[in-house]
């Protein structure tokens, strides 16, 4: 049975050499773990998006483009993840391609036509929001803001470029999914190889502007470590993007794409769902110190303090927020508030400072009143306070 052909096996190609036709679909290879990436993906990325949002937009007030930019990556995160499923359900996804019928293959080569252009725009909308917060951090340093708008124009030119490329390989574009049809078509394996490759650069490009960014700030070293490992949780994609590239050649080299292409999708599952999860943790912490302060360490009373003065018979109460001494992980809004830099933390706390002199200096203040009024009223006969 070895390497028969035609009409004994309808495949969508012939059975190789060495090789037995098998047309048991039952047990795609990689689906069971595919299938539980996506869910279990899909689920904590959304949630993270939603804590994002909410904590942005309710928490902070400070709802914006980046966050604009990630639910729109988000998006097209669950499209990419959709159509990777609807491979596996209709397109032959994990099994051989001398297995599957040709309308199987046809399936396939559809759903990875469509993947691709909706899978770039994901990832730049995900960097698209990085750079944003990079900017507000960093926007007033003219080298770093000159850095980040070189790595914008990037991104959004390769994506814009690739995804055109990609919709408009072949004459006529239904080319791209049937080769049977007449007509000419550009090389498309190069093109999923430059989305690979572009994407990786430009993640390690993102840390690298972060590295010199972080260590030019004016706080303590122990700030800077944790504000480091914000900005390289931000960029962890570039791990899962060395290893879908890894990945990526062996299925465009391979006669078996239909088999191969299981383990590069597996990667792209866990890579779009990382693209999300990642950039929304660094504000978990705002979450957490609203509703839990004790896992991070601050306390059930940790929100507000309130002290009370009685002088003169005048009660008067201010609060003000405790901040640690030694914050680990830097709030990027205060930063952004500051410009990069300590200027703002040192106005905030000059203020306050300001304003506890002037509370000492307000003892009695009725008393005091009282005895002006009394020596106007002496000196100016009729005169009422």
């Amino acid at each position: 049975m070895a390497g028969t052909q035609g009409a004994d096996f309808p495949g969508a190609v012939p059975v190789p050499e060495g090789e037995t036709y098998n047309p048991d679909f039952s047990h795609p290879w990689l689906y069971e773990e595919s299938r539980a990436i996506v869910i279990a993906g899909l689920i904590f990325s959304t949630l993270s998006l939603a804590l994002r949002v909410y904590t942005k937009a309710t928490l902070l007030h400070k709802f914006g483009w980046d966050d604009v930019s990630m639910i729109g990556a988000w998006l097209f995160a669950i499209a990419t993840q959709a159509l990777c499923l609807y491979g596996y359900a209709h397109g032959g996804i994990g099994l051989h391609i001398w297995n599957i019928t040709p309308q199987m293959f046809l399936d396939f080569q559809k759903g990875i036509f469509a993947a691709g252009i909706v899978y770039v725009p994901s990832l730049a909308l995900a960097k698209a929001s990085l750079i944003i917060l990079y900017y507000r951090i960093v926007g007033q340093q003219r080298l770093y803001r000159y850095a980040l708008y070189f790595i914008a124009a990037v991104v959004i030119g390769y994506s814009i470029a690739i995804t055109f490329a990609l919709i408009f390989a072949c004459r006529p574009i239904a080319k791209a999914w049937n080769g049977a049809l007449h007509g000419t078509c550009v090389d498309q394996n190069g093109l999923y190889a430059a989305t690979a490759v572009t994407n990786t650069v430009t993640d390690v490009a993102l840390i690298v502007v972060a590295i010199p960014v972080v260590w030019s700030l004016h706080m303590p070293t122990i700030q800077k470590i944790g504000l480091f490992f914000m900005f390289v949780v931000g960029c962890a994609t570039v791990i899962t993007s060395i290893i879908r590239l890894v990945t990526l050649f062996p299925f465009l080299k391979s006669n078996d794409k239909t088999y191969r292409v299981a383990w590069t999708d597996l990667w792209i599952n866990v890579e779009a769902n990382f693209i999300i999860i990642c950039a929304c943790l660094p504000f978990l912490r705002h979450f957490l110190r609203r509703y839990a302060p004790k896992l991070i360490g601050e306390g059930s009373s940790a929100g507000r303090y309130f002290k009370s003065y009685n002088a003169g018979g005048v009660s008067t109460t201010r609060s003000w927020r405790r901040r640690p001494e030694h914050t680990v992980l830097q709030d990027e809004i205060e930063l952004a508030e500051g410009g990069g830099s300590a200027t703002g933390s040192a106005v905030r706390i000059m203020k306050e400072v300001q304003w506890d002199v002037t509370e000492e200096r307000r003892e009695g203040p009725q008393r005091e009143l009282g005895e002006l009024g009394e020596e106007r009223r002496q000196a100016v006969p009729g005169m009422h306070v």
